[in-house]
């Protein structure tokens, strides 16, 4: 709590801060309370613009920023959206008009339905002015246990994304009905939320657990749970089916080439059960299998659990024998037949590696393991 406290003094002094000379403009007509909190999301946008996190490839964020202007419209142009490699399921909105969207979330997301229930959702909090009533209230009730995050670490960005369950819920009917309106298929958005309930309970995590499961206390409290979400998003959409454009095929196709990025991502939280689990269900929902068997295998060779090295391998041959599979593969495969001395594999399979990687970082070290093979043999 300490920490939430230092956090919220934080917030509380760039609330009261005046904007900096020469931006006055900017913040005209609004009262102190508004003034500080866009001047806040200001400098964090700043940080944002430079930070190493951003996924800045142009082709990807025109095609999300297209996509953002075709689900909300006219309002499009009060909004900038900003991709974070960040493998949280998860999307930020600030009230100055700030969007960050993690990988996370265009890893999980299936199709651009899926993403725009989420980018909608998020634009609702934007739309109704959530984050400065949320501000408000948690400086008239003077509360430090108050969930508020801010700045992280990873960006540097003060954020206010916590919300009450009645504003979650606002968002929620928002973003189903800028979707329905333009044509996609309303039952998406239930899916992202089941989606994600499969996950969190595959997880060793207990804090990753619990976001699918009911809590009195802790930093979920004010939100519908997933499962609750997913059956009033069910419901909505028996109610109101919108259209039939899903746009899997495009999205799939827009996102591959940052695939493999997004699942190292994933594997730095080293919570392996469920990172199989979502690697086979992206397989099943259209992502590109040679490259989720490699990391199929990358995730049981970090877990190393009994059996877990010959699962690995069995991930890697069929990865190899796939469309376009990733050339480390090959290495993984070199790297197993050596340590169990299986000496002419690892030779044929590190040939292969170099053959197909000729500019590959570690080729010397490579080219060493190759002429010790060779000498051994």
């Amino acid at each position: 709590m300490k920490k939430l406290r230092y956090l919220s003094a934080a917030l509380l002094a760039l609330t009261l801060a005046l904007p900096a000379s020469g931006n006055e403009d900017r913040y005209k007509g609004m009262d102190k309370d508004e003034a500080g909190l866009w001047f806040a999301m200001d400098k964090a946008e700043d940080s944002i613009k430079t930070s190493g996190a951003r996924i800045t490839d142009p082709k990807l964020n025109d095609y999300i920023q297209n996509l953002t202007c075709e689900i909300v419209g006219e309002a499009c142009s009060d909004l900038r959206i900003y991709l974070v490699n960040s493998p949280d399921f998860n999307a930020a909105m600030a009230p100055n008009g700030m969007m960050l969207v993690n990988s996370g979330l265009l890893l999980r997301a299936e199709n651009e339905a899926q993403l725009g229930c989420v980018i909608g959702h998020e634009y609702g909090h934007f739309a109704q002015g959530h984050s400065l009533k949320q501000w408000r209230a948690i400086k008239d009730v003077g509360n430090a246990n108050i969930f508020l995050p801010i700045a992280g670490a990873l960006i540097g960005m003060a954020s206010l994304s916590e919300f009450s369950r009645e504003q979650e819920r606002e968002a929620d009917q928002i973003g189903f009905d800028k979707i329905a309106k333009y044509g996609y298929e309303s039952a998406e958005c239930s899916k992202v939320w089941g989606n994600l309930i499969g996950e969190s309970e595959k997880s060793v995590v207990k804090r990753v657990r619990k976001r699918s499961q009911k809590t009195k206390n802790g930093v979920f409290a004010s939100h519908p749970v997933p499962k609750e979400r997913l059956e009033t998003l069910s419901v909505m959409a028996s109610e109101t089916p919108g259209g039939d454009k899903v746009g899997k095929d495009v999205y799939l196709n827009m996102t591959q080439g940052f695939l493999a990025k997004w699942l190292e991502n994933e594997l730095i939280a080293k919570d392996f059960d469920r990172h199989i689990y979502l690697f086979e269900e992206l397989k099943s929902r259209g992502r590109h299998a040679a490259t989720l068997d490699y990391y199929l295998g990358e995730a049981y060779r970090l877990r190393r659990q009994e059996g877990d090295k010959e699962k690995a391998m069995e991930y890697w041959q069929m990865a190899a024998t796939g469309e376009n599979p990733p050339v480390d593969v090959w290495r993984a495969m070199a790297e197993y037949n050596r340590r169990a001395k299986n000496k002419a594999q690892a030779l044929s399979d590190y040939k292969t590696y170099l053959m197909k990687a000729p500019d590959a970082p570690d080729r010397a070290l490579i080219e060493k393991y190759i002429d010790r093979l060779q000498t051994e043999s």
